[in-house]
């Protein structure tokens, strides 16, 4: 709900996201493993502004993150560093601004990063040269 909380949402996408419901795998843009573990956000092209909640960084089990071409600004939270699972990360098109988190080299797993089109500052940084599946910059 943390992530929530820090989106404006104009048309809605998040409305059935309810801190009442036991079950997260029936909300919108959420997908969910067979044993109920949320592994993917989806919400490409879908209007959100405000920031990306540090909070993002306690779905452990997340493996995809799709929030391109949306309106969303700030930093992009360190705490995406946490998500070992993590394959795919699209935070292209939007307005985040700052640098590329150094704790991205924790992301092990990561196959598929797009960060175009946004207003990100400084160096890449070195250490995603470690990250041996990644395929897409």
């Amino acid at each position: 709900m943390g992530i929530k909380s820090f989106l404006v949402d104009p048309i809605g996408v998040l409305e059935n996201w309810d801190e009442a419901s036991p079950d997260p795998c029936s909300w919108s843009i959420v997908t969910c493993s067979a044993d109920g573990q949320v592994i993917g956000l989806g919400a490409p092209s879908q209007g959100l502004s405000g920031v990306l909640a540090p909070s993002i960084g306690n779905l452990t089990n997340i493996q995809t993150v799709l929030l391109q071409d949306n309106s969303i600004s700030g930093n992009i939270p360190s705490e995406i560093g946490k998500l070992s699972k993590l394959q795919n990360l699209d935070l292209s098109n939007n307005n985040f601004c700052g640098q590329i988190p150094t704790t991205f080299s924790h992301l092990k797993n990561l196959e598929f990063l797009r960060l175009t089109g946004n207003n990100l500052s400084g160096e890449i940084p070195a250490s995603l040269a470690n990250l041996t599946d990644l395929h897409l910059m």
